[in-house]
């Protein structure tokens, strides 16, 4: 397999609500037949993907299947794991694990939760599909290589999210499925034989990728109490979904980002399926039709614009969605670390001075970084966030507050 080089991957909100059609899945087990538990799949085996029928029983974070994939520094995992959406039905989905090719220490070792930047909404997006795939558009893989190759002594677990890889649409920015994604799949990592994982776990994120570490902080002590949240490093991310859109709105080379993040609303709420032609052009619902089957984010689509026909910001019902998915509402027991450069061009700098503001007026214990000149891609989860939670896990850091 080809190992890649780490590239951050820039947001620009390329979002779908179809998805592509799939092979027919491996025969299941008879409906009433004993459950198998976690089953290997061999490396080269397409029917991975396929959405086990019936779906199995169990707990969400259940792990559902693993393969083993080819690595020259690191014992990869892919992984199917149950979840649930955003209506409580139990869903499967999809992601990475990568392990310290050595002898795990006692007690096990500690787990970097890992949410990654926009890809997409085609399946090919997810990283999971592109790590071993050098057909794939793009380098997703190398986002999560450049993490896991980082965080070398971290089990780094990365979830593509609901809907990415995983049947079904995926529900960009909705803050709730993607923290759940994350949690689960910290849950399935050790589930997979011969993996030891401590309950020491750190939260992290970039970009959209940060949108969901910060829900999914949020979410961890009700959704994953059994494990130590001991810190969260975001880095640039879209916390504040509504002023992303109408910022984005508001400038034709960006307006696809508007036309991502109404999209993602429209794969979990009705409502806002229902009223999409009030927001977007029929360009724009063209251009969602194209990302939703085969297109990932940096592929070219032919279609003209314009795309976006008012400012969801301020349309109903998508001005309320999007305020109801911010992130960064609720304090959470564990200190937090915010990078974001100062002249970022997709994601402005502004979104995390509010976002800092929100967090210290709920008394949360948090820390930003701006970084000076710094672009989007600028913001990823660094060797100074790794230091940062190798300090709290070590017990040597001492969190300080930004507020």
């Amino acid at each position: 397999m080809k190992r890649r080089r780490l590239m951050v991957l820039a947001m620009v909100g390329a979002v779908a609500i179809p998805t592509a059609a799939r092979a027919t899945a491996p025969t299941p087990p008879e409906v009433g037949s004993a459950d198998p538990g976690p089953v290997e799949y061999a490396q080269d085996d397409p029917t991975f993907y396929e959405a086990p029928n019936p779906m199995p029983t169990g707990e969400h974070g259940d792990l559902v299947r693993w393969q083993v994939l080819e690595s020259s520094f690191d014992r990869l995992y892919r992984i199917m794991y149950l979840s649930q959406n955003v209506a409580g039905a139990p869903i499967v989905v999809t992601g990475l694990v990568s392990v310290p090719d050595d002898i795990a220490p006692f007690g096990g070792f500690p787990v970097l939760l890992y949410g990654h930047g926009t890809t997409g909404m085609a399946d090919a997006c997810a990283p999971s599909v592109a790590i071993d795939n050098d057909n794939a558009f793009g380098d997703y893989d190398g986002e999560f290589n450049g993490v896991a190759g980082t965080a070398n002594a971290w089990v780094t677990v990365a979830t593509d999210y609901e809907g990415l890889g995983g049947p079904g649409p995926h529900p960009f920015i909705v803050g709730v499925s993607e923290g759940r994604g994350m949690l689960d799949a910290g849950r399935a990592a050790g589930q997979i034989p011969g993996v030891y994982l401590s309950d020491t776990t750190a939260i992290t994120g970039f970009s959209q990728g940060g949108h969901a570490a910060l829900w999914a902080a949020q979410l961890a002590a009700e959704w994953m109490p059994e494990r130590t949240i001991i810190g969260t490093v975001v880095g640039a991310p879209a916390s504040d979904p509504a002023a992303l859109a109408s910022w984005a709105a508001s400038q034709p080379e960006l307006s696809a980002l508007s036309v991502g993040l109404v999209a993602g609303l429209a794969t979990t709420y009705p409502e806002a399926q229902a009223a999409l032609g009030q927001v977007l052009t029929p360009s724009g619902i063209e251009l969602v039709e194209a990302w939703g089957t085969t297109h990932c984010f940096d592929q070219q689509v032919d279609v003209p614009g314009p795309f976006v026909a008012a400012d969801p910001g301020t349309v109903e019902p998508f001005a309320s969605l999007l305020t109801a998915n911010t992130a960064g509402t609720t304090a959470t027991s564990a200190p937090m670390l915010i990078f974001h450069g100062d002249a970022d061009e997709r994601i402005p700098v502004v979104h995390s001075d509010a976002l800092l503001a929100r967090l210290c007026a709920a008394g949360q214990v948090v820390e930003r970084r701006v970084l000076p000149g710094g672009f989007h891609v600028s913001s990823g989860i660094n060797l100074d966030a790794i230091a940062w939670l190798d300090g709290l896990a070590a017990g040597t850091t001492t969190p300080i507050s930004s507020c």
